[in-house]
């Protein structure tokens, strides 16, 4: 079985890397078949025989037919480009757990029949957004909608959110934005087959709803919800910083630990009921009366969390050991964990592609390895160890995944996943099953819990609060590993001889990550932030962020979703310096989200209101390790707007020069004109973002014209006029934008070296977007004109 489960879930984990399905063609069936007779006969060679060479062939095997069944289902229904922005009329019914938040709902649709659209519409699963909210849509409401369709597809930028990704994992095909729910009797109820996807979410809601009529003014209803249905919806920003930022947010979705208690509680009182009822005694052994009794509870608790993945892996591993201990086989603990890993994924194959996958089945091997060697049950001091070591061992995979390691996470874990296990989660369990048969009846318990969870908040949230104990930055996967791998091999006795090694495998952890940058060269990152810019300068031993991207007070921030995880990607953690080009939400949005995340030594912006923040004006020069700036616009006394665009001018020791343009348009742009072409001159020009179809009609391509020309621009293309790409092509200066190819880069020292998109070098096989011109396209006539000019 360990051969079986490491080439499916190995093999499954890389096809999903590919950028394309790989089809079983005969020419690639006898490599495999190759293949797998040198691994065969080189695992008999060595004599591993435990491994079982061929059963790892088969597991590689149906990885590959699953992933590529998989893949061709989800790529032949998911929406493509060419649809953006289509209207379709449908016949649906919602079969997810809407998410009500004022200004707008969202749920899932499964579409039953297409009424009106285009032929290339073959979607099926939809995930819907409704502006303003439509409360009235609940699980399984039927309705004839009107809908406007986008692509599978997101920003593509280091450490980023990868949307398409997510939208592959889940088996949806889109998203779509709500024009009209057709007739006063659109929404329906009961009409037609409901699907039990819609019928299972239905009874969640009845229970959120009886759950808050028990108890209306809880202190911290999203916590209870999340708890006993698992809809973390509700949860605060605080709440959720709290736990994130002390490594306890696991407990805040229902996952293994809480199905396991489940099956705990639920055992205890079948135990206890088992011995008062003689009949059930003389029909049905104990043992396996328990084992059905708490998988029964284990399932009962996994569907009201809407069966998620981790649930699912729970209680495949729950009736893995269930079976093993009712046939009484020994050390099943391992078999288990392997058969419900090869279970989940011949379910879903795509869950190889989730994190919380690798962290789940990575934490239940690391206690196995921590038991291992012991006898008896674990008492309250070895349960205590285990639980410190458990969040040590993690924390190098979450900073590899998620860019934050609570080295307070052992600390917070000893309190939190006791409190919760065994004071909170049972008592809400409890309150809600009462509040379910009469509504007072739940207030007493419902409060009881609330109360707890109150004082436990209290605690994280001062301990969240303590910037040593919390490290946001990102380690490569690889190093990640290693330093788990560390940690692992300092807990077993066995292996702390080797602790040379295990000290090598940790330093991975805390190498540094910054860029090895020579003095004189400057790396640029022009990052994909959608309908907004956002460019990263970094030399030597300096960051200057130019532009944070959009974002809106009290909402949506690309800041904060989309630039700190980037910087944090390429090693930034700190910024010497900020420069908002003009006030536009387009380009100055993202800043709080920045300097909410990282230290802001000074900023530079045209209405400069706080501490270290100062006007943005021609004439401010500086020099950075070689690498000359200077800010060539606007001129002192201009307002905020995009005219008065910040223009930075950065030149190479090498003598290589990028200029940043802002927003710069309109009467800005006249009058840096009359500076003379030397001032405009450019081997890399950003383009200035939102500017208008006159944009660059000056003659600023015939008297500087640049060499290259980047531009940040959406999905659609929007950011950028088609009369500036003509303008461009019509001087044969080549242009690279960032909704094509995602975040862009470049190093210039005495040459530009310009690196692929992001899109594009680390292109999957579920982002079949578009993609940029063929290298051996037909070539421009007319070369740029020479730079001695300047």
């Amino acid at each position: 079985m360990t051969g079986f489960a490491l080439g499916l879930l190995l093999t499954a984990w890389w096809l999903h890397r590919l950028p394309e399905p790989v089809a079983p063609t005969p020419a690639l069936v006898l490599v495999f078949a190759f293949v797998t007779l040198v691994a065969v006969v080189g695992l008999r060679f060595f004599r591993l025989r435990a491994m079982k060479a061929w059963t790892m062939a088969l597991g590689m095997l149906v990885a590959w037919g699953l992933v590529f069944t998989t893949a061709s289902a989800w790529l032949d229904r998911t929406l493509t480009p060419a649809l953006s922005g289509e209207e379709v009329t449908v016949l649906a019914t919602v079969t997810s757990l809407p998410e009500h938040a004022g200004h707008r709902s969202r749920f899932r649709v499964t579409i039953e029949a297409t009424e009106a659209g285009p032929g290339a519409f073959r979607a099926t699963e939809l995930l819907v957004s409704a502006y303003p909210g439509r409360p009235e849509v609940r699980p399984g409401t039927r309705a004839v909608m009107t809908l406007r369709l986008r692509p599978a597809a997101g920003p593509a930028n280091p450490g980023g959110f990868d949307r398409a990704g997510w939208y592959y994992r889940e088996g949806l095909h889109g998203s779509a934005t709500l024009i009209d729910l057709k007739g006063t009797n659109a929404v329906s109820e009961g009409k037609g087959t409901t699907p039990w996807r819609a019928r299972l979410h239905g009874a969640r809601a009845w229970l959120r709803e009886r759950v808050e009529s028990a108890a209306p003014d809880l202190r911290h209803p999203g916590l209870v919800q999340a708890l006993v249905i698992g809809d973390r919806q509700a949860m605060t920003d605080e709440e959720w910083h709290a736990f994130l930022r002390t490594g306890t947010n696991h407990l805040m979705a229902i996952s293994g630990l809480h199905v396991g208690l489940v099956a705990g509680f639920v055992g205890l009182l079948a135990a206890g009921l088992w011995r008062s009822l003689l009949p059930l005694q003389r029909r049905l052994r104990r043992a396996a009366f328990i084992a059905l009794a708490s998988l029964s509870g284990a399932l009962v608790y996994a569907a009201l969390a809407g069966f998620s993945i981790p649930t699912q892996r729970a209680l495949i591993m729950l009736a893995a050991f269930m079976a093993a201990l009712l046939w009484r086989r020994e050390a099943f603990a391992w078999r288990g964990l392997m058969l419900a890993a090869i279970a989940v994924v011949l379910w879903q194959p795509t869950s190889v592609l989730a994190p919380g996958f690798w962290f789940s089945f990575g934490a239940v091997a690391v206690i196995l390895m921590l038991l291992q060697g012991r006898s008896g049950r674990p008492g309250w001091r070895e349960a205590g160890s285990i639980q410190v070591m458990l969040a040590l061992a993690m924390l190098p995979l979450s900073l590899g995944w998620f860019q934050l390691g609570a080295w307070v996470a052992p600390l917070a874990n000893l309190v939190a996943v006791p409190v919760i296990s065994l004071l909170v989660l049972p008592v809400l369990l409890l309150g809600a099953g009462l509040a379910a048969v009469w509504v007072p009846l739940g207030y007493p318990l419902m409060h009881a819990g609330d109360a707890v969870l109150a004082l436990l908040v209290a605690v994280l949230d001062g301990l969240s609060g303590l910037p040593v104990l919390v490290d946001e930055r990102r380690v490569p996967l690889a190093a990640s590993l290693l330093g788990g791998l560390a940690v692992v091999m300092a807990m077993q006795p066995r292996l702390r001889r080797a602790a040379v090694w295990i000290l090598l495998a940790g330093l991975a952890l805390v190498l540094p990550m910054r860029p090895d940058l020579e003095s004189g060269a400057v790396r640029a990152h022009m990052l994909d932030v959608g309908n907004g810019q956002s460019v990263l300068l970094q030399t030597r031993h300096h960051n200057l962020l130019f532009d944070a991207g959009p974002g809106r007070a009290g909402g949506y921030s690309a800041g904060e979703q989309i630039v700190v995880p980037a910087l944090r990607a390429v090693g930034v953690r700190h910024l010497d310096r900020l420069i908002l080009s003009h006030e536009h939400a387009a380009h100055a949005g993202g800043a709080a989200g920045v300097r909410s995340a990282m230290p802001v030594a000074e900023t530079l912006r045209r209405a400069p209101t706080g501490p270290r923040e100062r006007a943005c004006e021609a004439g401010e020069r500086w020099q950075w390790d070689e690498v000359d700036f200077e800010v060539l616009h606007p001129p002192p006394g201009w307002d905020g707007s995009a005219s008065a665009s910040c223009v930075l001018a950065v030149e190479t020791a090498g003598g290589v020069r990028l200029l940043l343009t802002g927003g710069l348009g309109g009467l800005g742009e006249a009058v840096l004109m009359r500076n003379g072409p030397e001032r405009r001159a450019s081997d890399l020009l950003i383009l200035p973002r939102g500017a208008g179809a006159d944009s660059l009609s000056r003659g600023w391509l015939r008297d500087a014209p640049p060499l290259r020309a980047w531009a940040s621009t959406d999905a659609q293309g929007r950011g950028l006029p088609d009369a500036v790409r003509a303008r461009l092509g019509s001087a044969c200066i080549p242009l690279r934008e960032t909704g094509v190819e995602g975040a862009l880069q470049v190093l210039a020292d005495s040459d530009l070296h310009v690196a692929s998109g992001y899109r594009v070098r680390d292109r999957r096989l579920w982002q079949p977007g578009r993609m940029p011109a063929s290298a051996d396209a037909e070539p421009c006539t007319e070369a740029p004109s020479d730079r001695t000019r300047w």
